[in-house]
């Protein structure tokens, strides 16, 4: 595996200062995976540009430790790369793109970075799987160790109250620079207000969120209403890589649904490069005004649920991508049953708790989520050779082995056919993997890929005696298999689908 690191990863582990823990255990964990780590031929002259002489000399000794990437692909002008991402206005642009195209013409497998902006761009170019933050990539090559050498437990998420928080953590330095956080702070602890967090290793919040209901209008220009609506009132994430934040956005989409309100919303002062923005966009936050009382405050708003007019010139999953957890499920897509084994079903779907499903841990009962698997963009591999899965269809997880029940939902993002190269998989399913290298090693070749959206757990379970007395399945499934309209419009009548959120 060939993994590209950008100038600004290389720079901070190479500086003359010391080197972030989180740096140095990546860099670890890159060599004990046997892990070729290469810079890009653009990097040389990034770091040529810097105007600190001596840092520039030091860091320049070093370069010599690192392989170069050969006969790096150069974009032409007439390259639809260009298209999705624009043409460069600056000479870090051009760098940024170089970079980025070795990437999305697989000259390496993936690459690591902290800039939003490449970040920003991979998703437009659907590479946003390949191009890792630091904390992401230890995530994901952290899977490739023995068991035994496993650095980190995965980070679990708590459910608490603002009381339990401590006011002065370096996770809200940036917040104190925009109000006055202390008077804010100390009020809504009081209040008793809820939130969910995680910390980090040294006893840090890496991850927050508070939140509260609100029926009143949003004082924004343009104006929005009285609605009841779940306002994110903080959501600040300094570790990327654990998936925290879009673990957080799955929380809050699920307190909302569960309390029939159709829109979530945020407000936030966005700056040029900005991450918080960049994370809420992939679920279909949009721009919808500032407060001009609040120096111009920038407002965020998602809407659970769309208007007749508002998915009329959309996709099925562009549906899916906008107003998540509501799907499309229409004639236009059709409906597949997936059988899944008890263990892999542990693994993808964590938040599932069911009398003969997965059991809730120790932690979980304290209220606290275990964050890898209990996200929601998944990947799942299966020997099957039916090829008729298409971006947008809807797929029901049958649960086999123990539970013998239809328990999950999920919207196709995209399905590839007919792989047999490991790395070739990895780097498609890239930071969605729940899989190690060796499982994907040792899995019966060839494989599809299954990229999609976990959208809901079957609220209640709809069991194969169901499944066969209303002619939805004749037997228990072996293979994916496709059902019809009508036998779908069953299935979420016996499993207390919510109407609200589906879309037709």
């Amino acid at each position: 595996m060939r993994v590209l690191i950008d100038t600004n990863i290389f720079i901070y582990r190479e500086d003359d200062k010391n080197v972030s823990p989180d740096i140095s255990i990546l860099m670890r964990i890159l060599n004990q995976t046997h892990t070729d780590v290469l810079l890009h031929p653009a990097s040389l002259d990034d770091i040529r540009r810097d105007k600190n002489q001596k840092r520039k000399e030091i860091i320049l000794s070093k370069v010599e430790a690192y392989q170069i990437l050969e006969n790096a692909p150069i974009p032409d002008k007439e390259d639809d790369f260009f298209t999705k991402i624009g043409e460069p206005k600056r000479i870090n642009d051009k760098i940024d793109n170089l970079i980025l195209y070795s990437v999305y013409k697989n000259a390496v497998g993936f690459l690591i970075t902290n800039d939003v902006k490449i970040h920003s761009k991979a998703l437009k170019l659907n590479i946003s799987d390949r191009v890792l933050y630091p904390d992401e990539a230890t995530e994901f090559f952290k899977k490739d160790l023995p068991s035994t050498d496993y650095i980190a437990k995965p980070i679990p998420l708590l459910k608490g109250y603002v009381s339990d928080i401590d006011p002065d953590d370096p996770l809200f330095d940036s917040l104190k620079q925009d109000y006055d956080f202390e008077k804010w702070f100390t009020k809504i602890a009081q209040q008793g207000r809820e939130c969910f967090y995680s910390k980090k290793s040294d006893g840090t919040l890496g991850a927050i969120m508070i939140y509260k209901f609100e029926e009143e209008p949003i004082p924004s220009n343009p104006p929005y209403p009285n609605q009841k609506r779940l306002k994110i009132a903080t959501l600040k994430v300094s570790h990327e890589g654990h998936k925290i934040g879009e673990l957080l956005l799955k929380v809050a989409f699920k307190i909302a649904a569960e309390n029939n309100l159709s829109e979530v919303y945020l407000t936030h002062f966005t700056e040029k490069e900005d991450k918080l923005v960049f994370l809420i966009s992939q679920f279909g936050f949009k721009h919808a005004g500032i407060k001009p009382d609040n120096n111009n405050e920038d407002v965020y708003i998602k809407k659970l649920c769309p208007g007749a007019e508002d998915y009329k010139e959309l996709t099925p999953l562009k549906v899916s991508e906008d107003y998540y957890p509501s799907f499309y499920d229409g004639s236009r897509v059709k409906k597949f049953v997936i059988p899944i084994q008890p263990g892999f079903h542990d693994r993808l779907f964590t938040d599932f708790y069911g009398p003969k499903g997965r059991q809730a841990t120790i932690m979980e009962m304290r209220g606290e989520f275990i964050v890898e698997g209990n996200t929601i963009k998944k990947a799942y591999l299966t020997n099957s050779r039916i090829q008729m899965l298409n971006k947008g269809d809807v797929i029901l997880f049958y649960r086999s082995g123990d539970l013998k029940a239809i328990t999950s939902l999920g919207v196709i993002d995209d399905v590839y056919y007919s792989l047999s190269d490991p790395e070739e998989i990895r780097e498609i399913i890239g930071k969605r993997s729940v899989y190690s290298k060796y499982e994907i090693e040792s899995f019966q070749k060839p494989l599809t890929i299954i990229l999609f959206r976990h959208h809901l757990n079957i609220k209640k379970p709809v069991e194969l005696s169901d499944l066969i007395r209303l002619g939805i399945l004749k037997s228990h499934p072996q293979s994916i298999h496709q059902i019809d309209d009508k036998k779908f419009i069953k299935l979420k009548e016996v499993g207390k689908i919510n109407e609200c959120f589906t879309v037709h």
